[in-house]
C-alpha cells in the first residue's frame, strides 16, 4: 500500500492545514493501513524538488486577461510531481495543495486534478467562504481527489456515474460528485456533511478493491 505524501506551499494557512488534516484522519478510518507522511511547506532538501514552493516557482504561469491576474498551470505541477526523484526512491501518492488559483487547458479554473498517483489542489477560491462552508469544501475536495487516485466512480458503464469533466458519481452525499463552480461545490459539500458519509456504497466498493 503506497504511502501518501502531503505537501503544501507556504501560502496555505493554518485553517486550511487543519481542514486537510481532519479530512485525512477521516479518510484513514476507511483505509487504516494507509500511511500519511506530512512534508508540509518546509524544504526537505536543497536544490531542485526541494520544497512545495519550488514546485510553485517552477510551474508554468497563465496570464488571464479577463481576471487581470496569473493562474498556475495545474498540468505542469502534475508533470513535476511525476518526474520528481523521490518517486524513484520511494513510490508514493502525492497530495499537493496550493494557495494559488489553478487553470487547465480549455477551462477557466479548476479546484483540483488527479492523474496517476498524483493530485494538485487549489484552496484559492474557497477563501471568501464562511468558516463552516470553507472547511467542508476543503475536506470534500481532499476526499474527491483521493477518490480519483484510488479509481472511484471511474466506470462510466455503471448507473451511478457520468462524464462531467471526468468520471464522477451521481449519488447524493458522495464526495465523488462533481461541482464546477464554488456555489455548486459548497452545495455538494453540504450534502456530503448532511449524509454523514464520505463515499456512497458503490464508491466504497471501489475503495475496498483499490490497490495503490
Amino acid at each position: 500500500m503506497l504511502p501518501i505524501y502531503l505537501t503544501y506551499d507556504s501560502g496555505v494557512d493554518e485553517f486550511e492545514i487543519r481542514a486537510i488534516m481532519i479530512a485525512l484522519i477521516e479518510f484513514k478510518k476507511l483505509r487504516p493501513r494507509q500511511k500519511v507522511t506530512v512534508h508540509g511547506s518546509k524544504p526537505w532538501s536543497t536544490g531542485d524538488y526541494s520544497s512545495a514552493d519550488w514546485y510553485i516557482k517552477s510551474a508554468k504561469r497563465i496570464f488571464r486577461e479577463d481576471l487581470g491576474r496569473v493562474q498556475l498551470d495545474a498540468d505542469s505541477i502534475l508533470t513535476l510531481l511525476e518526474n520528481e526523484p523521490w518517486q524513484a526512491q520511494q513510490s508514493h501518492i502525492d497530495l499537493f495543495f496550493t494557495s494559488y488559483d489553478l487553470s487547465l487547458r480549455g477551462i477557466n479554473f479548476c479546484f483540483g486534478i488527479a492523474r496517476g498517483r498524483n493530485t494538485v489542489q487549489s484552496l484559492y477560491r474557497f477563501r471568501r467562504l464562511c468558516e463552516d462552508d470553507r472547511e467542508i469544501a476543503i475536506k470534500t475536495l481532499v476526499w474527491h481527489e483521493l477518490g480519483h487516485i484510488f479509481g472511484l466512480a471511474s466506470d462510466l458503464s455503471r448507473s451511478n456515474t457520468r462524464d462531467c469533466c471526468g468520471s464522477h458519481c451521481t449519488n447524493e452525499g458522495c464526495a465523488m460528485c462533481q461541482g464546477v463552480s464554488v456555489k455548486e461545490w459548497v452545495m455538494h459539500a453540504r450534502e456530503v456533511k448532511k449524509y454523514g458519509m464520505i463515499y456512497c456504497s458503490q464508491c466504497m466498493d471501489d475503495l475496498r478493491r483499490a490497490r495503490p
